[in-house]
Protein backbone atom coordinates (compact mmCIF):
# COMPACT_ATOMS: atom_id res chain seq x y z
CA UNK A 1 0.00 0.00 0.00
CA UNK A 2 3.36 2.23 0.39
CA UNK A 3 3.82 2.16 -2.93
CA UNK A 4 0.64 3.98 -3.73
CA UNK A 5 2.45 7.25 -2.52
CA UNK A 6 4.29 7.45 -5.35
CA UNK A 7 1.52 7.77 -7.66
CA UNK A 8 0.71 11.25 -6.52
CA UNK A 9 2.40 13.25 -8.95
CA UNK A 10 1.44 16.45 -7.50
CA UNK A 11 3.80 15.76 -5.08
CA UNK A 12 7.31 16.28 -5.14
CA UNK A 13 9.45 13.23 -5.48
CA UNK A 14 11.78 14.09 -2.04
CA UNK A 15 7.75 14.76 -0.48
CA UNK A 16 7.02 11.19 -1.80
CA UNK A 17 9.91 9.59 -0.90
CA UNK A 18 10.22 11.14 2.81
CA UNK A 19 6.68 9.76 3.33
CA UNK A 20 6.67 6.77 1.72
CA UNK A 21 10.35 6.22 4.10
CA UNK A 22 8.64 6.65 7.79
CA UNK A 23 5.52 4.78 6.38
CA UNK A 24 7.44 1.72 5.55
CA UNK A 25 10.34 2.31 8.38
CA UNK A 26 7.43 2.64 11.07
CA UNK A 27 5.20 -0.42 9.35
CA UNK A 28 8.88 -2.50 9.62
CA UNK A 29 9.94 -1.68 12.96
CA UNK A 30 6.73 -2.31 14.87
CA UNK A 31 6.40 -5.65 12.70
CA UNK A 32 9.75 -6.65 13.35
CA UNK A 33 9.51 -5.98 17.53
CA UNK A 34 6.62 -8.01 17.09
CA UNK A 35 7.65 -11.01 15.42
CA UNK A 36 10.96 -11.12 17.39
CA UNK A 37 13.22 -10.57 14.05
CA UNK A 38 14.90 -7.38 16.06
CA UNK A 39 16.66 -8.21 19.48
CA UNK A 40 15.22 -5.91 22.79
CA UNK A 41 18.56 -4.26 22.69
CA UNK A 42 19.85 -0.91 22.14
CA UNK A 43 22.96 -2.36 19.69
CA UNK A 44 20.54 -5.10 18.03
CA UNK A 45 18.29 -1.50 17.39
CA UNK A 46 21.18 0.69 15.95
CA UNK A 47 22.77 -2.41 13.86
CA UNK A 48 18.63 -3.00 12.69
CA UNK A 49 18.14 0.96 11.76
CA UNK A 50 21.99 0.92 9.82
CA UNK A 51 20.73 -2.28 8.09
CA UNK A 52 17.18 -0.91 6.69
CA UNK A 53 18.81 2.32 5.95
CA UNK A 54 21.55 1.18 3.94
CA UNK A 55 19.00 -1.05 2.16
CA UNK A 56 16.31 1.43 1.79
CA UNK A 57 19.30 3.52 -0.06
CA UNK A 58 19.91 0.25 -2.38
CA UNK A 59 16.82 -0.24 -3.84
CA UNK A 60 15.67 3.50 -3.84
CA UNK A 61 18.63 4.16 -5.94
CA UNK A 62 17.83 0.96 -8.26
CA UNK A 63 14.44 1.80 -8.88
CA UNK A 64 15.40 5.72 -9.69
CA UNK A 65 18.18 4.48 -12.10
CA UNK A 66 15.88 1.75 -13.66
CA UNK A 67 13.36 4.83 -14.41
CA UNK A 68 15.59 6.76 -15.39
CA UNK A 69 17.26 4.92 -17.60
CA UNK A 70 13.51 3.72 -19.15
CA UNK A 71 12.74 7.33 -19.73
CA UNK A 72 15.64 8.05 -21.16
CA UNK A 73 15.27 5.44 -23.75
CA UNK A 74 11.26 6.70 -24.41
CA UNK A 75 12.48 9.70 -25.17
CA UNK A 76 14.98 8.89 -27.94
CA UNK A 77 12.14 6.47 -29.15
CA UNK A 78 9.75 9.36 -29.62
CA UNK A 79 12.56 12.00 -30.82
CA UNK A 80 13.07 9.37 -33.75
CA UNK A 81 9.88 9.67 -34.61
Amino acid sequence: MSGLIFVKEQWSLVKRTVIHFFTVTFLYFMLSFVVGWIPFTIHGFFIEIGLFLLLYLVIWISFYLYFYFEMKKLNEAMAQR
